[in-house]
């Protein structure tokens, strides 16, 4: 039972503070009887906490990450790699303020340690001067707070470098603290906003959340929180709250510039089963612009209190509107390396079974020859010259300008963006030239997406993951890689889907890939639990849980956002296409819009491996477009309007759209490669990209609905 002792023998007033006062809940801990004894107390009379707006570090080890040294709670701290000096820690202040002192802190219950570190500051994030040099500082136990003072000094971001620490193997720091002065600015209401930093209340009390910080909790019929200067922009439509509750539950009321004043919308808040047992409600709410005191006022019948909040946030996105729905993304592997493109790999990587150059009848590992003559980095193999006598040379991904050449490709021929395929996702730290290689490659596709103007999101494909630790893998991979090392999901390019940033597990639910339904729920609601869009690329009868799929994953799959099922290589011919859109893609689709969950269709140009693995030559033919066009064409007869095509670069396994060889003078004849005109009809290289464009287009509405294609083969 929970039980509030204080609420009752307590005066319902808010404590209130301006903007400019002491934010991020610095106030939080001080004891509320001590607040009740100098209710005076002004904004004035300590020194003012800057405003942080995300905090980052050069790395960490373990579970003891940056955002632990933000969080309010000084029993919870950021320690850097093992050994690994020097060491970094950064703050973002949102904007540029005078910042004269900084402030470190350790667990006080730590024994005396020293730490030798340097203050830095910059406004750009990527020029910094120093602000303090390199000294040696004692955090004495006790209290183990240093404070650091200078002249003050204009900065927007202020960076602690740790170089020595007495007491651990990497730098340690429980709350980074600046002080200074701040214009007085407006909270945006699309950023995510901790309940707890209100500005003013009433009946509310704060507890430790354990999602890290506080939350506000013992909420009663009638309470309230408060939040000065809110800008809401040209207009917000939705609501979202991070909710808990063992009680009844009942509804956050959003109200504008006072506790009965407009109410802009309600929404419902359930009961979870625990008062730490987190879910985040989304409800519609009408159009909010400009800026307001927010209001978010709490109702219900039930007794004992009714739920908790731990954040909230508002979004100008429609509840179907985004970058994944309704629009055809092409799934993206950028693996290929060659000897000499200056990659970690040094090495023929995926166009070879052994590393080295591709040689005739011996380590060739594709089966779909590119089309090389808009390249402008090639490299040399062991192959015969191409039938048309031209050296037989290939690509690699590691060049930019592969990459961007992709991408543009993707503008030209109207294909929305990319899935990056993101293998081997592990928690280690240790220094892999795979990883690297990867990680290089992935910051290349955002540069290229947002040069190009499309959008790309992560898809982790856990196949051949650890089953012992492959959810932790892929935590410590999105936070401290993909989040904070890469920052791919800052890019303006990055997809967002109902307001959120979209990631994609592949493999959940496979007969044949690591996870159980348990293991596969706590990694979707750990993203979920983040604010994050979450798609699963699931098994082919996931709904009946047979064959390919795991039994006892119903609830697993209902919990996505999005259900991505795969088909690739299930069927060949017309036939099989209509044969699959009656049996498995028509209640599919059925099922997903009775459960409330977003469709995205499969679809795939063709399929061989027969230089790959040794199966049949053009083991499923393309038949000249025809193939992938009728999967569009069942797909788009049954109402589904969302697609990915398996691969844009996937020339191992010939299910590539970009472009090909288009017969043997473009390709060399000392090995087998499928070419275009292997079904009899000379289509031009391009044709699948246009074949994919056109596919768009019809999902979109913009062409009529035809069995035949619409796209030429020339």
């Amino acid at each position: 039972m929970r039980l509030n002792v204080t609420k009752g023998k307590r005066h319902r007033w808010g404590v209130m503070l301006g903007m400019g006062g002491l934010l991020l809940g610095a106030l939080a801990c001080v004891p509320e009887d001590s607040l009740s004894l100098a209710p005076e107390l002004g904004e004035h009379a300590l020194p003012l906490r800057l405003g942080a707006q995300g905090i980052t570090a050069g790395s960490y080890t373990q579970v003891y990450t940056a955002a632990n040294a933000n969080d309010g709670n000084t029993s919870t701290y950021w320690e850097g790699a093992a050994n690994a000096y020097p060491h970094w820690l950064r703050v973002d202040l949102g904007s540029a303020n005078s910042v004269n002192q900084v402030v470190l802190k350790l667990p006080p219950s730590w024994g005396t340690r020293t730490q030798t570190l340097s203050v830095q500051r910059s406004t750009d994030d990527v020029t910094y001067t120093q602000v303090l040099a390199p000294a040696t500082y004692t955090f004495s136990s006790g209290t183990n707070t240093v404070t650091l003072n200078f002249t003050a000094v204009s900065a927007r971001y202020v960076r602690v470098n740790v170089t020595a620490n007495s007491g651990a193997t990497g730098g340690q720091v429980s709350e980074f603290e600046v002080y200074g002065s701040a214009p007085t600015v407006n909270r945006s209401a699309f950023n995510q906003t901790a309940a707890s930093s209100h500005d003013s209340q009433s009946g509310t009390q704060l507890e430790a959340s354990s999602e890290g910080g506080q939350n506000v909790a013992f909420i009663d019929n009638g309470d309230f929180i408060a939040f000065n200067n809110v800008d809401f922009g040209s207009g917000a439509t939705t609501f979202e709250a991070r909710t808990a509750s063992a009680g009844a539950g009942g509804n956050i009321e959003v109200r504008l510039d006072g506790e009965t004043g407009t109410l802009a919308g309600t929404c419902p808040v359930p009961a979870t089963g625990g008062w730490q047992t987190w879910v985040t409600r989304t409800c519609a709410i009408n159009s909010v612009s400009g800026v307001h005191t927010l209001y978010l006022r709490f109702t219900g019948s039930g007794s004992g209190g009714l739920f908790n909040v731990s954040w909230f946030k508002f979004s100008a996105a429609a509840a179907s509107g985004g970058d994944v729905v309704g629009k055809l993304f092409a799934g993206y592997q950028g693996w290929f390396n060659a000897a000499g493109d200056g990659s970690p790999n040094n090495g023929w990587i995926h166009w070879s079974k052994n590393s080295s150059a591709p040689t005739p009848n011996s380590n060739v590992n594709f089966d779909l020859y590119p089309d090389l003559r808009e390249y402008t980095k090639l490299y040399s193999t062991n192959l015969g010259n191409l039938g048309n006598g031209q050296p037989a040379r290939l690509f690699s991904s590691y060049d930019p300008e592969t990459v961007n050449k992709h991408f543009e490709w993707m503008q030209t021929y109207n294909i929305d963006g990319a899935a990056l395929q993101r293998f081997g996702a592990s928690a280690s730290t240790t220094p892999d030239g795979w990883r690297t290689n990867r990680d290089s490659v992935a910051v290349k596709v955002k540069n290229a997406a947002e040069a190009y103007g499309r959008k790309f999101y992560v898809m982790y494909d856990i196949t051949g993951m650890d089953p012992s630790n492959w959810v932790n893998a892929v935590k410590y991979d999105w936070t401290a890689n993909v989040v904070n090392a890469m920052r791919l999901t800052s890019s303006s390019a990055y997809a967002r889907q109902n307001g959120k940033i979209v990631v994609c597990i592949w493999g959940i639910g496979f007969t044949d890939r690591p996870g159980t339904a348990a293991e596969a729920t706590d990694i979707i609601n750990w993203f979920k639990g983040q604010g994050i869009y979450v798609i699963g690329g699931v098994p082919t009868y996931w709904r009946t849980g047979t064959n390919d799929s795991r039994t006892g994953f119903e609830n697993v799959y209902k919990s996505l956002d999005m259900i991505s099922p795969w088909f690739v290589g299930r069927f060949g011919g017309i036939d099989g296409a209509d044969h699959y859109m009656r049996n498995q893609w028509q209640p599919d689709f059925a099922y997903t819009q009775q459960n409330g969950i977003a469709y995205q269709a499969v679809m795939w140009p063709g399929f061989s491996w027969y230089n790959l693995h040794g199966g049949p030559q053009n083991q499923i033919p393309r038949l000249h477009g025809d193939f992938m066009w009728r999967q569009a064409y069942d797909l788009k007869s049954v109402g589904i309007s969302t697609g990915y095509v398996a691969m844009f670069d996937e020339y191992d396994e010939g299910t590539a759209i970009a472009k090909a060889a288009e017969n043997s003078s473009m390709a060399p004849s000392s090995q087998y490669f499928l070419t275009l005109d292997a079904d009899g009809v000379s289509v031009s290289a391009d044709f699948y990209l246009r074949l994919a464009g056109d596919i768009n287009r019809l999902f979109k509405g913009q062409i009529p609905l035809t069995a035949e294609h619409p796209t030429s083969h020339r």
